[in-house]
């Protein structure tokens, strides 16, 4: 009867049920906090996952694959192309890795013949120094032909973080056209690789 006498005083109202069911928070209430999703529960809802990270390492050279140095020589410069088919950035100090090296002389005649002797690969990864490669013989460069070569690098000393290779070339440049005198000149370069390590 009582609701019947208050639905009757407010215009508008049908039923009791339709003066109840208003969704408006009583005067001086507070609503409810809505709980926040976690983030592995959001991760899950949304179909991401979350990715380990890798050990920390400074690029390196050949994390794009290759990589050109060029090396003046007098009259001349030697140029080394470095590249792998590897994935550098997951190199560490068991991991086998593998070398291609590419040779070129840019800057000079074909009048004058230039030879390779010798081409060597040291690896030192701070602890242990060993060659890699070397190869010995009279290889013809004289433009436009190159020297190719491919290095398996041995495993290096657990804990290494980077590997510093020096690159040796033993070059016999032809002092006259046609002379078959010779005289040696020698280029050197490096390549330094960085390994992952653990806990880097």
């Amino acid at each position: 009867m009582a609701a019947a006498v208050l639905c009757g005083g407010l215009t508008g109202c049908s039923s009791l049920k339709e003066l109840t069911s208003s969704s408006r928070p009583l005067a001086g209430a507070s609503p409810k906090a809505t709980p926040s999703a976690s983030p592995s529960a959001s991760a899950a809802a949304t179909g991401t996952a979350v990715v380990a990270k890798l050990p920390e390492r400074p690029s390196g050279p050949l994390d794009t694959g290759s990589v050109v140095h060029r090396l003046k020589q007098g009259t001349f410069t030697v140029q080394l192309t470095y590249w792998t088919s590897d994935n550098a950035k997951l190199y560490a100090a068991g991991t086998v890795k593998t070398i291609n090296v590419a040779a070129h002389i840019e800057d000079a005649d074909s009048t004058h013949r230039i030879a390779v002797s010798t081409f060597q690969v040291t690896q030192d990864d701070g602890t242990k120094r060993v060659v890699a490669a070397t190869d010995n013989g009279k290889f013809d460069v004289t433009p436009p032909y190159p020297y190719n070569t491919v290095v398996t690098l041995p495993a290096a000393t657990d804990g290494a973080t980077k590997l510093t290779l020096t690159v040796r070339l033993d070059l016999l440049v032809e002092t006259a056209p046609e002379s078959n005198s010779y005289y040696r000149s020698t280029a050197l370069d490096t390549l330094t690789l960085p390994l992952l390590t653990n806990g880097a």
